[in-house]
């Protein structure tokens, strides 16, 4: 049973449950990033805890040994369907202060943008506003899709333009995999709706 107000070192973490995996919150933030840990607690759910060395930058954290490590103290912050972390976007550059880099599910993504679209933008010297993004399998670490969302009150959110991306796409391995995306997304919407039932 996890203790929500506990502190953790990631040398207890390792002991009380398997890591899924490890990364800097803040992608490619180098003087405020934290890390997220995230730990296989139950037969489908991953608990994420989160650095309580906010001070430290993500360099610092690399020079780090195991032993110190493991010494790095971690919080409970939430907790994910596995499902959820199957496929999931990552934000390389974004324009948005609202939308930092990092990890998302793609339905978390998906509602971000659609946020921001409808938001009056004043762009600078033509220059658009929006993210960078690869959308990436998790069981195999492979990439399946990357591209450019732009903010548009015209646009609807990032899945509904992944289906127009694959309608335009002309290669057979990324239309490909669009479609298992976009099979997946589907697949993730009719499970939360029977959920509600």
């Amino acid at each position: 049973m996890i203790d929500v107000n506990k502190t953790y070192s990631l040398a207890e973490l390792l002991e009380l449950y398997n890591m899924y995996n490890l990364d800097f919150k803040f992608y490619g933030n180098n003087k405020d990033g934290s890390l997220d840990v995230y730990m296989k607690t139950d037969i489908d759910k991953i608990s994420v805890f989160t650095s309580t060395n906010s001070n430290i930058s993500k360099y610092d954290y690399l020079k780090l040994n195991e032993e110190d490590a493991k010494r790095i103290e971690f919080k409970f912050d939430r907790e994910v369907l596995d499902v959820d972390l199957d496929i999931v976007a990552i934000v390389l550059r974004t324009s948005d202060v609202n939308i930092p880099s990092g990890r998302y599910s793609l339905e978390s993504l998906d509602k971000l943008v659609q946020e921001q679209d409808q938001e009056d933008r004043k762009n600078k010297k033509g220059l658009e506003d929006g993210i960078c993004y690869l959308i990436v399998d998790n069981n195999t670490a492979c990439t399946l899709y990357d591209g450019v969302y732009t903010f548009d009150k015209e646009n609807k959110g990032l899945i509904e333009d992944l289906k127009v991306k694959y309608d335009e796409e002309e290669s057979e391995l990324l239309k490909n995999n669009l479609k298992m995306i976009l099979d997946y997304c589907e697949k993730l919407k009719e499970k939360n709706s029977n959920k509600e039932l």
